[in-house]
C-alpha cells in the first residue's frame, strides 16, 4: 500500500467523516440485490499501531434472495469469511492487528457480501494509521445547553488542551463544516479557548443536530468530539412532521405499505381491511417501471394487479369497506422549501400546482417531492429522502408534513 500526501490524507479524513459516520447502518446495493451492514461496534476512523481494529458486524437484506457468504478484504487479500445462517443473516466477527508498518497509511477493508444466485455487493471501510495517541483534549463545558428554542442562539467555549501545537480546530455539522468556526491561528498553541456558536434557522425546528469538533496537531494527529443539539420550535406549528417513515413495497416484510396521514401510522398488508377506513397513501413497486409509486387506495389498477385477494384474501383491497381517496400532484421543490413549509404553503403548493391532480404520483426518485389532498380535505407533503433495493420487497424513507 502506497504512502498518502499528508493533505490528501486530511481531505480523505474529512470526506470518510461525511459519509461513514452520520449513521451506524450502512447499505450497499446494485440494481438487483442490497445488503445492509450494522455496525454493533462503530468501526473508528483513525487508530494508531498499538490498536486493534475490531469488526463486529451483522448483514441481513431486504431482497427476496438468500443470503451466502461475506469475505472481508485488505488490499485484495481475504482477511476473513463468513457464511449466513438459517434466518438469512451473516455475522462478521473479526480483528485485524496492527502493524507499525502500516503508520501514516489509510487502510481500506473491503466487505464483498454474495448471495446464492453469484451475485455480490460490497462496501468499503477506510482507517487511517496514525504515529502515535493524539494527546488532545477537547472539553465541552458542563453548562452547554442541550436544547434551544429556534429563536436563540447556543454560544459557549471548548476548553482545547494539546500536547503538540494545534493546527486547527473545526465544527461539523451533520457532516458539512461550518466554516465560520473554523480556527486556524492561536495565541497559545497548546491550549484554546475555542468559541462556539450556532444560530438555528427556521428548517432546524423539531429537530436534533449533531455537531462534531475535530482538533488537528502540527503532527496530523487527529481527535473528534461529539455533541448534539435539540432545536425546539418557539411557536406552535400550524402543522404535524413526521420524519424517517419507512414505506415497504407490496412484498417487504420489514415496513407496511399502507400510511395514516391523520397521525403518521404505518399499516401491514395483514389486518389491512379493518382499518382501510384510516389509510390514505398506498405503496408499490412497479416492475415494469423499476420504481416505487404512491397512490390513492381508489387507483383501480392497484387493487387489480398489486393488493389482490391471490396474494392478500380477505385483505386484499377489494375486500376492504372504505377506500379513501387521495389526490396529489408531483412538484419541483427544494429541500429547504420543503423544511420552511407551514400548512398554508403546503396548500398554495397543492392549489398552484400546474396540470390535475391524480391518484399516482408515477415512479418517484430520491429527492422528489408531492404534495396531496386526503378525503379530509388536509393537504399534505411527501419528501422522498431514499430508496432501498429496487425490489417489490424494498422500502421508501420519507419525511411528510400534514395540515393540523
Amino acid at each position: 500500500m502506497k504512502n498518502i500526501p499528508l493533505k490528501l490524507l486530511f481531505f480523505i479524513s474529512v470526506l470518510t467523516l461525511a459519509a461513514c459516520n452520520k449513521e451506524d447502518d450502512l447499505v450497499v446495493q446494485n440494481d438487483a440485490f442490497s445488503a445492509k451492514v450494522t455496525q454493533n461496534a462503530a468501526l473508528p476512523l483513525t487508530v494508531t499501531a498499538k490498536d486493534q481494529i475490531r469488526f463486529d458486524l451483522v448483514i441481513t437484506t431486504d431482497s427476496a434472495t438468500a443470503l451466502k457468504a461475506a469475505v472481508l478484504h485488505l488490499d485484495e487479500n481475504e482477511l476473513h469469511s463468513a457464511s449466513a445462517s438459517a434466518d438469512n443473516k451473516i455475522v462478521v466477527q473479526y480483528t485485524y492487528t496492527l502493524d507499525k508498518d502500516e503508520v501514516g497509511k489509510s487502510l481500506i477493508f473491503r466487505l464483498v457480501v454474495s448471495d446464492e444466485k453469484g451475485r455480490s455487493v460490497n462496501k468499503d471501510f477506510t482507517i487511517y494509521v496514525q504515529s502515535a495517541p493524539a494527546d488532545i483534549r477537547i472539553t465541552i463545558p458542563e453548562d452547554a445547553p442541550a436544547e434551544i428554542l429556534d429563536n436563540e442562539t447556543a454560544d459557549f467555549n471548548i476548553a482545547v488542551t494539546s500536547e503538540n501545537d494545534i493546527k486547527y480546530i473545526k465544527t461539523f455539522a451533520d457532516g458539512n463544516e461550518i466554516t465560520s468556526l473554523t480556527k486556524e491561528t492561536f495565541t497559545n498553541p497548546r491550549e484554546d479557548s475555542y468559541h462556539f456558536t450556532y444560530q438555528p434557522t427556521a428548517a432546524d425546528a423539531d429537530k436534533t443536530l449533531a455537531f462534531l469538533v475535530e482538533v488537528m496537531d502540527v503532527m496530523g494527529n487527529i481527535v473528534k468530539k461529539e455533541f448534539t443539539l435539540t432545536i425546539k420550535r418557539s411557536q406552535a406549528a400550524d402543522f404535524t412532521a413526521y420524519f424517517d417513515v419507512n414505506l415497504g413495497a407490496q412484498r417487504s416484510v420489514a415496513h407496511g405499505p399502507f400510511f395514516n396521514a391523520a397521525n403518521g401510522e404505518v399499516y401491514a398488508t395483514t389486518g389491512s381491511a379493518s382499518k382501510s377506513g384510516d389509510i390514505d397513501l398506498v405503496v408499490f413497486y412497479s416492475g415494469s417501471s423499476r420504481a416505487y409509486n404512491i397512490t390513492s387506495p381508489t387507483l383501480a389498477s392497484v387493487s387489480e394487479f398489486i393488493y389482490t385477494v391471490a396474494a392478500y384474501g380477505d385483505d386484499a383491497m377489494v375486500n376492504w369497506p372504505t377506500r379513501n381517496q387521495t389526490l396529489i400532484k408531483k412538484i419541483s421543490i427544494s429541500r429547504e422549501e420543503f423544511d420552511l413549509a407551514a400548512a398554508s404553503d403546503i396548500e398554495a403548493f397543492y392549489t398552484g400546482a400546474a396540470g390535475a391532480a391524480e391518484e399516482s404520483s408515477g415512479g418517484l426518485a430520491d429527492n422528489n417531492v408531492m404534495v396531496f389532498r386526503t378525503a379530509d380535505s388536509k393537504y399534505g407533503l411527501l419528501y422522498v429522502k431514499s430508496r432501498s433495493a429496487n425490489a417489490n420487497t424494498g422500502h421508501l424513507t420519507v419525511d411528510i408534513k400534514m395540515q393540523k
